[in-house]
């Protein structure tokens, strides 16, 4: 990549600077220093742009790549200790503390359970039913509003399940503040959450014989509403999210879902509704 392909003023355009992300993404570079010597620009200033075009720090987006790519290691059978040399951490105590604090579980944790964790959710793909489940971080009693917000999904295939995602950042870590699950419906109604502004995303998760779709996100369709939306709203809102495929600059998804379903239902019971 020349220099030449940065503009006289010293910005960079969006698609040079997606061309980076996909680098980091391929495994392909791992540091602002390997991004800053192949794009000329100094880490400084390349820091700045790309924190800009992916809404958060650098340095979290090149954690949550590592962190994706021990995930997709452990769903491939590897055991936990090849998982995590593999991706580049330098002691299993490092690996271990950046994957809980990124999937919310420890890496041994996660792989004993993928196969029960898969199942569960594959017995309630193939019910035939249609159904809705919630995973609140907060008591709805105490944080109930006048106004709601619609969260509308479009595109979605058959036999798939929404993961709905609504958080204070675009990146999340462990569990969203409010993470809902459909199968069969379309929408939901979030008249109940604490105050603040937030981020409304999804990502799609088709039937699978196997573990991958269920666990590693990068293949899956997803949607991501950069505007945010701030509660207490002044009137009812709609947020239409459309599925696409992933983008260069979207954040990864780390969280363990199969796991956040299991624990919302622990806590509350799924909606159910009549075909």
């Amino acid at each position: 990549m020349s220099s030449q392909r940065w503009d006289a003023q010293g910005g960079a355009h969006e698609e040079l600077l997606d061309e980076l992300l996909r680098l980091v993404r391929q495994g392909e570079a791992a540091s602002l220093e390997e991004l800053s010597r192949r794009s000329f620009v100094s880490e400084f200033y390349l820091s700045r742009l790309l924190k800009r075009r992916l809404g958060f720090p650098l340095r979290d987006f090149l954690s949550a790549v590592k962190v994706d790519r021990s995930i997709s290691r452990i769903v491939a059978g590897d055991s936990v200790t090849q998982a995590g040399v593999d991706s580049g951490y330098e002691s299993p105590s490092s690996f271990s503390r950046m994957f809980l604090k990124h999937t919310g579980v420890g890496p041994a944790r996660f792989r004993a359970q993928l196969r029960d964790l898969a199942q569960l959710l594959r017995d309630l793909q193939y019910s035939g039913a249609r159904w809705r489940g919630f995973y609140r971080t907060f008591s709805v009693e105490d944080h109930r509003h006048e106004y709601p917000l619609t969260i509308r999904v479009v595109g979605a295939s058959a036999g798939s399940t929404l993961f709905v995602a609504v958080h204070s950042d675009v990146l999340i870590r462990a569990e969203p503040v409010l993470g809902v699950a459909l199968h069969g419906v379309d929408e939901v109604l979030v008249d109940a959450i604490p105050d603040g502004t937030y981020y409304v995303m999804v990502v799609e998760v088709p039937c699978d014989r196997g573990l991958g779709r269920y666990f590693r996100m990068a293949e899956n369709r997803r949607a991501l509403a950069r505007v945010p939306v701030t509660f207490p709203l002044s009137q009812p809102q709609e947020v239409t999210l459309e599925l696409r495929e992933i983008l260069a600059n979207d954040p990864p998804i780390t969280v363990n879902l199969p796991h956040l379903l299991r624990e919302g239902l622990r806590r509350s019971a799924l909606e159910w509704f009549r075909s």
